[in-house]
């Protein structure tokens, strides 16, 4: 993605680590690479919710929950790539999935 095409608050990251002479940031992405935002966006979107990736009293690499409005959908484990950014290690359609069927049942 080029600097135009990125969000504002990616940019702003950029910036920063530029500055103080760090990795190249990616924001957190699911395992097959999409970027979490390009699926949590829509989703709350379409379903007027607030989803989270929570770690309550963890260490790393302790699983992470991910939150629906406050309720726990499913954990999901987790991993920094080589520049220190977040990768979860589920797919985006995996993910999209689980937590559609959680939004379904409700």
């Amino acid at each position: 993605m080029t600097g135009a095409d990125k969000p504002p608050w990616w940019r702003d990251n950029d910036r920063l680590r530029e500055e103080m002479g760090l990795a190249e940031y990616q924001p957190p992405r699911f395992a097959d690479g999409v970027y979490t935002y390009e699926v949590i966006d829509p989703l709350e979107e379409a379903h007027d919710c607030r989803i989270q990736f929570v770690g309550v009293d963890t260490r790393y690499p302790d699983d992470w929950e991910v939150r629906v409005d406050g309720t726990l959908v499913l954990e999901i484990g987790r991993h920094r790539d080589e520049s220190g950014n977040t990768v979860y290690e589920m797919t985006a359609e995996a993910f999209l999935e689980a937590v559609e069927e959680q939004l379904a049942g409700d």
